[in-house]
């Protein structure tokens, strides 16, 4: 089974609904691991965190600040997952934007933290994808084995989700 964006019907000459944005291209094949960036965070410290070594890891969020996604990603650099994940998916993230105090102003983009923070791994690495908090998602197998194409934006499992 292969996981994938939509193409909508009103995306005629250009992809935008669902379209997904290369951080990095590359293919990587791990364990697929993740889920609420909040969530997954907020775990940092504690006995509850899952291992990381060399999976795929995948987040999302809903009503987000950008500020707060670049300190939660900076919180998985500073832990050492970042750097133990051999690939990285970036969901839809619903209601996100410049926090709406005063300081919005010069406020860097979802796009400029997800590179700078994840560009450097050299790891396979794109968000947009079709996981998150959205009318149409794909369910993913968590903790399956599969195979990523970060420059087209796939999922394909290399094993079954339930033996």
């Amino acid at each position: 089974m292969s996981f994938s964006n939509l193409d909508e019907e009103e995306d005629d000459l250009i992809h935008t609904k669902n379209r997904i944005i290369t951080i990095r291209k590359g293919k990587a094949t791990g364990k697929l691991l993740g889920g609420s960036l909040t969530l997954l965070t907020s775990m940092i410290g504690s006995k509850y965190l899952p291992k990381f070594n060399g999976v795929i890891l995948f987040v999302e969020d809903v009503d987000e600040d950008i500020y707060r996604v670049d300190r939660m990603l900076t919180q998985l650099k500073t832990s050492g997952i970042l750097d133990r994940i051999a690939g990285f998916i970036f969901g839809k993230c619903v209601n996100y934007g410049p926090s709406t105090g005063s300081s919005t102003y010069g406020s860097l983009t979802l796009q400029q933290v997800l590179e700078h923070h994840i560009f450097p791994l050299n790891i396979p690495a794109w968000y947009g994808s079709m996981i998150g908090h959205e009318d149409k998602i794909f369910t993913i197998p968590e903790g399956s084995l599969v195979t990523i194409d970060a420059e087209k934006g796939t999922i394909d499992m290399i094993e079954p989700a339930v033996k």
